[in-house]
């Protein structure tokens, strides 16, 4: 399907307490600002997180305070400048029906009812189950609005939970499927299809009235490794707000999943400094272009999150940002048009194959694939993140990250992909058997089982060390143990003296190394596959360390069979993605660098109030096609093409910038 480039998402979650709801609301000044600002679509509000309606709505409630069809008036005066008009309604948490029906409501394990970030008399948002009438009361929502606005574009639909609910409604009908409500998996299996009935009738229920209204059912996150669950979406978004318990790595991760769909899709982040709905809050226009930026250089549409005045009347100042943000982002918009991204990894997602079609909170931020996310995008190389349903042919490398255990059916199609020239790393766990026996595939190694230390040193071979190092280097968590046989060894490791106990411990974090090392290795490679028997991603999320991303990448370079295909001088907070399309490869390049400025329970808030310029970028990348010409912007540049190589340097290289290799 077609979809919009320049979106905004206008949150309108009003309490019944405020008064004069729209009373300044003018549709011509309302469309004209969105127009302005280079806005080609809005998402406006039929039902928010109150449970008040802003329409004539025969089902649901009218605000109290509000006098006239809201929704009606907003979207004749978009649909009059061109502007989509997309409607909103929440699903998953509605206070008017919550407070109306207790029965509907959501009950954890404990007896207690689930609360968004809080508890029952906490000033935060109620759950509502799905398996209750309240499901009915959706429906019936759905197919009005679809009914009362029929060139509306589409239907958003919020909070699309179904955690575990021991509801009364729940357990019976756990009891009449057989299954037993006192078990934890049993209650995750029985709300994944309350959960799939409700993508199925809903989406049912639009296409029904008008198949060609587009559908997206918004849960925070992508999930990973299931794609049934889209059979029911029209589209995919994005939600990643960088400071409201995403943080920056989520979009670009998940951005990496959905892109080698084929589909457009969009990402969607926030005006606001922190988190959704900051009244009087305003992010620092550089961050909020930097994100843009990012989301552009993963092929993605742009959406910017909003929340209207109660009186009706939008933000002179956050428009004047947006306007400028989205300004930017159609300059670049034609040379992103119809291209793919350019990957030599394939990252093979640990929480796809371990938990496929997971939307629980903890895979939102999964230590192995979040830490490899962070060493591929750092080290520069060029990947999408991948699931067992993707070809892994189209990927000269193939990394699994940590806790991948391989299965028969996996293992086979491994070894084939290794037989056809596929290169393959795995990391700590990834590659046992799932009883732990063994690995599933011929690593070149006798399996030693955990190692007995709590951390050890390794010093790889010298081709492998960081530029930095040349002793061996402390690894802070335990591993795994391995003893080459015909496998090449990729370094040595060196056991501490003795654990730290009450007992006996050294110094302030870990005991001195053994002075020789011991008998296993840090690393084995057999032809094309190789094994790190740390778990090197996880660590690098948790701790960071630049000798572990450097030695980690080092490996992976040298499984790539032809090397890196691109080369650069760049930090490594700066990101470059390579998309091809038309004749062209377009090098798109964020540099926004971030600072850790404070934390709230939603998790850490890293700021961006800068895009600097860098001087002599030096660029290398690996292209056998006869390139015409290498541009930047405006600008032509000097280039040399030899050996299958075209190299160039851009003297000033903007925050923000695309550099266009023509084919």
């Amino acid at each position: 399907m077609s979809l919009p480039y320049r979106q905004i998402h206008l949150d309108f979650h009003t309490s019944e307490k405020i008064p004069e709801i729209g009373a300044d609301f003018n549709g011509a000044d309302f469309a004209r600002t969105l127009k302005d600002a280079h806005v080609d679509s809005v998402v406006l509000f039929a039902k928010c997180h109150h449970g008040w309606s802003y329409y004539d709505s025969e089902v649901g409630q009218r605000h109290p305070q509000l006098d006239f069809d809201l929704l009606q008036a907003q979207s004749e005066a978009c649909s009059a400048e061109g502007i989509r008009t997309p409607i909103y309604l929440s699903v998953g948490w509605d206070e008017q029906a919550a407070f109306a029906n207790p029965g509907w409501r959501r009950i954890l394990p404990d007896g207690t009812f689930h609360m968004a970030m809080g508890k029952n008399l906490d000033p935060m948002w109620s759950y509502l189950c799905l398996n209750t009438p309240y499901l009915d009361y959706v429906l019936a929502q759905i197919e009005e609005i679809a009914t009362r606005f029929p060139n509306a574009d589409g239907l958003w639909l919020d909070i699309v939970f179904q955690h575990e609910c021991c509801c009364n409604y729940c357990r019976k009908g756990m009891d009449e499927a057989g299954l037993d409500w006192t078990s934890e998996t049993d209650r995750q299996s029985f709300a994944h299809d309350v959960l799939q009935n409700y993508l199925k009738k809903s989406a049912e229920t639009i296409r029904r009235i008008n198949p060609d209204m587009s559908i997206f059912h918004n849960s925070s996150m992508v999930p990973r490794g299931d794609r049934r669950v889209f059979d029911d979406f029209s589209h995919v978004e994005i939600e990643a707000v960088p400071t409201g318990g995403w943080g920056y790595d989520h979009f670009p991760i998940s951005a990496r999943y959905v892109d080698p769909f084929g589909e457009p899709y969009m990402g969607v982040t926030v005006r606001f400094d922190i988190i959704w709905g900051e009244l009087g809050g305003y992010k620092h226009p550089k961050a909020l272009a930097g994100e843009i930026a990012t989301m552009q250089a993963h092929g993605a549409r742009a959406c910017i999150g909003d929340q209207l005045d109660p009186r009706g009347v939008l933000d002179p100042s956050a428009y004047a940002m947006i306007g400028q943000v989205f300004a930017e982002a159609k300059a670049r918009e034609a040379l992103i048009e119809g291209t793919t991204n350019v990957a030599e990894v394939g990252l093979l997602s640990s929480i796809a194959v371990r938990d496929p079609g997971s939307l629980s909170r903890d895979a939102r931020h999964i230590d192995e694939d979040y830490g490899a996310l962070r060493i591929l995008q750092q080290s520069g190389f060029l990947f999408d993140v991948i699931d067992c349903d993707t070809r892994f042919e189209d990927y000269p490398l193939l990394v699994l990250p940590d806790k991948v255990r391989i299965d028969d059916a996996l293992a086979n199609r491994l070894q084939v992909y290794l037989d056809q020239g596929g290169a393959v790393l795995l990391t700590g766990e990834s590659g046992l058997k799932p009883d732990s026996s063994g690995f599933a595939l011929d690593i070149g190694a006798q399996f030693a089982g955990p190692s007995p230390f709590e951390n050890c040193h390794i010093i790889p071979e010298p081709d492998l060390r960081p530029d930095f190092i040349d002793d061996p280097f402390l690894i802070m968590c335990p591993t795994l143990r391995i003893v080459p046989t015909d496998g090449e060894t990729l370094g040595k490791v060196y056991d501490p003296q003795f654990n730290r106990s009450p007992r006996q411990f050294s110094g302030h974090i870990n005991t001195p190394r053994e002075r020789e090392p011991s008998s296993f290795s840090c690393g084995v490679r057999k032809g094309k596959l190789a094994y790190l028997p740390i778990p090197v991603f996880s660590l690098y999320k948790q701790l960071g360390q630049a000798m572990v991303r450097d030695f980690t990448a080092r490996v992976i370079e040298s499984l790539l069979p032809d090397g890196r295909r691109l080369t650069t001088n760049l930090p490594s907070s700066a990101t470059t993605t390579v998309r091809e399309g038309d004749g062209r490869l377009v090098l798109q390049h964020v540099y926004a660098p971030r600072e850790l400025r404070g934390q709230t329970q939603l998790g850490n808030i890293e700021a961006i109030d800068a895009l600097p310029s860098l001087a002599d970028v030096m660029f290398q990348f690996r292209e056998d096609r006869p390139v015409k010409d290498v541009r930047l912007g405006e600008t032509s540049l000097d280039f040399q093409q030899r050996d299958g190589v075209v190299s160039f340097t851009a003297e000033r290289l903007p925050g923000t910038a695309q550099i266009v290799i023509a084919l």
